[in-house]
């Protein structure tokens, strides 16, 4: 009998685990253009922290390529209508992988974002006059 409920209580604590990890879990998507740069993604996941009251994603990019660029979040409602924004810096050498964090203003309420669209600012070459 006591096999059975530490069994249980192994099956019911992995069972909250992959349920809040999947709780956690974002929609991504990536432009066209950081596709074609060699931009990927596997994870990504709402930031908490019972102490910090930041609205914050953290995805996991690959990069087949040297990239090196701002990238824009912009977070969408069911309507399809944006309702926040964020950016980041980054930099990757060919075949890198990071997490990245975008922090949203803490008015978004992120219950109503379905989908977070990612794309990239690159900096403009310099002109040769």
């Amino acid at each position: 009998m006591g096999k059975a409920i530490g069994q249980n209580v192994t099956e019911f604590a992995q069972g909250v685990g992959s349920g809040v990890d999947t709780q956690l879990q974002v929609t991504i998507e990536l432009s066209p253009e950081l596709t074609k740069a060699g931009l990927s993604h596997t994870i990504a996941k709402q930031k908490t922290s019972l102490d910090d009251t930041q609205k914050a994603i953290s995805i996991y990019f690959l990069s087949a390529q040297a990239l090196n660029c701002t990238l824009t979040a912009k977070a969408y409602n069911a309507d399809n209508q944006e309702i926040g924004r964020a950016t980041s810096d980054v930099q990757f050498v060919q075949d890198d992988a990071q997490y990245i964090a975008f922090t949203f203003p803490p008015d978004m309420d992120r219950q109503t974002v379905k989908v977070y669209k990612i794309t990239a600012r690159f900096p403009e070459a310099e002109s040769s006059q």
